[in-house]
This record gives structure tokens, sequence and C-alpha cells, in this order.
């Protein structure tokens, strides 16, 4: 398939704003597409090269794009410069001054899909001395060949700025209305990207084998599965008239990691399904030592943990252990302890499908004695009694509360269910939990906060493929969170809003949604100026909200969404009953 096809499909989408219509758009382009490039296609149209826990990272500074863009138009860098300032948007700078440059060379090659994916790759890859001129070269090639319109596209995948608006939930539903004409395919194609973590490999099953194919998906090692997501309620008597006789377990304030192992080799993911094995030898170590398979994959928190007083240590200790030097040193200073809660596959065996008392079962019967991995504490309640008792015992030993779980409900990949419901500490009066929210622009701040050129929190919720404003935060913060803040988000600047935010209100400055937040707040409200569950010229909103960290372990994905507001706000009401 030409580049310049779906550079104009990229162009139509930008200027809508149904979801039905861009769907449809996604799902004539991948039509025309030839079976070899559905993967390759996949991956652009969600502005990655390849997943997460590959890591490989799409994105060159301004910079060296402006150079390449130099060197093709015929103008200098400075000039270029100029332009930029001048439009916002280094795309439309590439566009608009290859537009002007002299006549496309005689010799000018079609671009293709595969030929734009491969120099992309090798842009994202090249490491090494001399790796920034190599990276200029790959660009200034693709862009020597390119109309002005592919320009643009390109210079926005390659520095990270695509404005589509497209993402994981939009792609699979076009595959659904490529081959039904409908959503009707949308669950059994969301299951398969549950089990694997991989978009382009799901899409390039389906178009070359169909859904029998898509339906024999089952966990591999080596591949994240997504991870399972619990729903709230207000009170142990809550849950127990929710689920019966439960299992409960204690919610620990760690890492959430899914470990693999195959072949002696021990891989880490992280819930972003980023591979963070290096940051945790200790704990590789003892999955070599302790478990007793030749394939696995389980999942669990590690946290700090104190063997003498038998206490939990709190996050703040045990981020520290999040890092790319000194790991070793760490490691000896601050053990982690590994609780783990559910086993996910087992030597050929795909164990999602059991009942979690069997998948409990199962994985204790593998492990083996040691001190670095264990089985997560957990009871069998059988009233809201032995429910409250034993969430009482979980918070004065340092948890944050406890997660009940069906004894017989599946593993729900990637799904947000009532087989499992979580009760945490609550934080006031009408709203007992915190909320996880991303940032989506920041503000300058006035008076004593001027210096530090911040001032405050533009934040949203996820709402399918988009993000929708929720809270202006401008408190909890220190003098050393201000300064970090308007570094950090300074690097995820962008001149305009981005295409998949969705807001009334205009920050100092917009910024690409990657950054989680953790936040409290008094109760939820009805709101005229946040487009959270939009409705009636309202929507809903945080009132008094608190900063209380960064989750630099959440991508913006996993934030809380929309529909988990509109729950809470509801249950809210009803605790206020």
């Amino acid at each position: 398939m030409d580049f310049a096809s779906v550079a104009q499909v990229f162009d139509e989408i930008e200027g809508k704003t149904k979801r039905l219509d861009i769907t449809a758009d996604v799902a004539a382009l991948f039509k025309r597409a030839d079976k070899s490039e559905v993967k390759q296609l996949a991956y652009l149209c969600e502005g990655i090269l390849l997943p997460q826990h590959f890591g490989v990272e799409l994105g060159i500074g301004d910079k060296l794009a402006e150079q390449a863009i130099a060197h093709v138009s015929g103008k200098s860098v400075k000039e270029v410069e100029a332009s930029y300032r001048k439009t916002g948007d280094i795309g439309l700078t590439a566009e608009e001054l290859l537009s002007v440059k002299r006549q496309r060379s005689l010799a000018a090659q079609t671009l293709t899909v595969k030929k734009v994916y491969d120099n992309c790759y090798r842009i994202a890859t090249s490491a090494g001395g001399g790796s920034q001129s190599v990276k200029v070269k790959l660009l200034a090639e693709l862009l020597s060949n390119a109309s002005p319109l592919e320009g643009r596209m390109i210079v926005r995948l390659v520095t990270g700025s695509m404005r589509l608006g497209v993402g994981e939930a939009t792609i699979i539903d076009a595959w659904s209305f490529a081959e039904k004409g409908d959503k009707s395919l949308r669950v059994e194609l969301e299951r398969a990207f549950n089990m694997t973590s991989d978009l382009g490999l799901v899409g390039e099953t389906f178009f070359a084998k169909g859904m029998s194919a898509i339906r024999a998906f089952k966990p591999q090692p080596f591949s994240p599965i997504r991870p399972a997501l619990a729903e709230r309620l207000n009170t142990a008597a809550e849950i127990f008239e929710k689920l019966g006789e439960c299992a409960v377990e204690g919610k620990y304030d760690g890492f959430r990691l899914q470990v693999h192992l195959s072949g002696g080799r021990v891989e880490i993911y992280s819930r972003k399904q980023e591979r963070v094995t290096h940051m945790f030898p200790d704990i590789v170590a003892g999955v070599k030592k302790q478990m007793n398979a030749r394939e696995l994959i389980f999942e669990g928190e590690a946290l700090a943990f104190n063997e003498e007083t038998g206490e939990f240590l709190p996050f703040q200790e045990t981020i520290t252990r999040k890092r790319k030097h000194g790991v070793s040193k760490k490691a000896e200073e601050m053990p982690l302890r590994m609780f783990a809660f559910e086993l996910l596959y087992l030597d050929g065996k795909d164990w999602t499908n059991e009942p979690y008392s069997a998948r409990r079962r199962k994985l204790g019967e593998i492990m083996g004695k040691g001190d670095v991995v264990a089985l997560a504490k957990n009871i069998i309640a059988k009233n809201a009694r032995e429910l409250q008792k034993f969430f009482d015992e979980c918070v004065s030993s340092g948890l944050e509360g406890i997660v009940a779980k069906d004894l017989e409900a599946p593993y729900v990949a990637g799904g947000r269910k009532f087989a499992w419901i979580k009760l945490k500490r609550s934080y006031s009066e009408k709203l007992a939990d915190t909320i996880d929210v991303v940032i989506v622009g920041f503000y300058y701040g006035k008076g004593k906060r001027t210096e530090f050129g911040f001032g405050g929190l533009l934040t949203a919720v996820k709402a399918d493929d988009r993000f929708r404003t929720v809270a202006k935060i401008g408190t909890g913060f220190s003098e050393v969170q201000m300064k970090e803040f308007h570094d950090s988000l300074s690097k995820l600047a962008v001149k305009q809003k981005p295409s998949d935010v969705e807001s009334l209100l205009t920050p100092d400055v917009w910024v690409k949604p990657k950054v989680v937040v953790e936040v409290k707040a008094d109760e939820i409200t009805r709101s005229p100026v946040h487009k959270c569950a939009w409705k009636d010229n309202e929507g809903l909103a945080l009132r008094f909200p608190r900063l209380v960290r960064v989750r630099t372990d959440k991508g913006a994905d996993e934030a809380t969404t929309e529909k988990e507001v509109v729950d809470l706000y509801e249950l809210q009401k009803h605790a206020s009953a």
C-alpha cells in the first residue's frame, strides 16, 4: 500500500470528532491493506513501532527533525525554526516547507507503508556514536520522496506528535466493521489483544487466518497479559451481598508485576507492560529457586517488607527500588518480597479460564520454600463480619485494604469486573477512594509559585480512546514537586490541545497525556466546566482535589475511567442517602 493513501486517511481523521466516523475510516483503510502490511499499519495507527514490552520507543527530538526538514527543503535550520514557531506544529512546518521546495526529483520513489515503517524502525533503534546523523539521514530520505502531506504525517510520527486520537479500542472496532459491518467481533478480538498486549500480532492473525485463529489465542511466555482490574464497593456488607462466600486478599501498595518463566529465562513486566527485569535481580533469583515449572506466568505485588516487625513499608520507600543505576546495591539494602496472587499460565496450559479457587490452589502447589516469593495471605470469608475483620487486620499491618474475589470467576484480562472488588481505607467521609488521573496541561502559577513556573495541573480521566477533564489541581504540591513538575511536563509540552483530549478549560501549557497522578478529593460533584460524563451541559468533577503522588507504575491507559467516576458518584450518593 502506498503511504500516500494512509496519509490521506490520517488527514481526514484529524478533521473528525465522531468516533463512528473515525472507526469507519480506519476500517476502510485496513480493508484496502495487503495482509502482509496489517501488523505495521496497526502500529502506525497507534503511533508506535512495537508494543511497550519490546522496549523500542518511537520519537526523535524536534531539533533532529528540523535538521532533516532543512536538508530536504533547502532552507536553513533557522528558517525551519522560525516556521515551527509560527505554525506551532513540526508536522505542519514540514508540510509547508516541502510544498514550496523545488520540484521533486525525477528519481523520487513512491513511499510504501513498509518503507516508512522500516526507516522509522531504524531511526528508533540507531544508537552509539554517529547515531544522530544516521537518524537525520534516514528521516531526510523519507522526506525527499514524500509529498507535503506525507511529510507532515511522517514528521509527526517520528517526533511522537500524531493527532489522530485513534487508540486500541477504535482499531479493534474497525477490524470488526471491516469484516462484519458492526462491532460483533469486538469481544473476541479484544480478548486476543488482552492475552498478548500486541495489537499488530492480533490484526495480522485476524486478517490472515480469521476468527478461528483469534479464538485459539492463549498466553505465551514473554508476551505480557493485560492485568485484571477491580471494581469498588463502599463496605464489607455490600461486597458480601454481591459475591457471597468469597476469597479475600490483602491489597498491597507496591509494584504490581507479572513474571514470565521459560527455558530458565525469567522476565518481569510492569502493569504498563514494560520489561523491568533488570530492576529486580532479587525477584529473578527467587523465581528461579522457588517456582517449580518449565513455563510459567504468574502475577503478584512486590514491596518492601520488615521481616522483624511483620509490617509493610510505605510505597514511598518501595518506589526507591525503581532505578536504572545502582540496582544491585539497592536490592541488598532494600530486598523486596513478592506476594503472588494469580496463576495465568503453566507448562502449556492457559489458566485464565479456570476458577479463582483452582488458580490459587495450583499456584501454591508449584511454589517451593524461600524468602522472596510468597503466596499473598488470604481467607475465605463466609460472612460480612469475617470480611470486615480481615480488612481491619490488613489496614493495621500497613496495607491499603483488601480485594475480594469470586471463587468461581475466571481471570478477566484487561477488564474491570465484579469478579474482583476492592475496599480501601476511607480518605474522606464522602469519597472512599483515590482517583488516578492523567495530566493534560499545567498552569504557570502566581505569587510565590511564579519562580517555579508551575501553579497547578489540569487532569482528565479515560473514556475509550479519549481523555475528558475532571479536575484542576492547585494544592498538595511541595516546592520540590513544583519544580519537578515544571521540568518534566515541559518536556511533554505541545503547542495545541492534543486531539484525544476534551476540555472546556485552557491551561497555560498543554502536554501529551502520559503522566498519571493519584489524587484525593472530598467528593464528586456536577460541574459546568469539566467534560467527564458530560450531559445536559454539565459533567462530573472532583471537589477540592489534592495531589497524593505520581503513579510512575501506571500508564495513561490505566487511569481511572469515566465509567468508574460515574460509578463512584453513584456510590457516593448511595452512601450519603
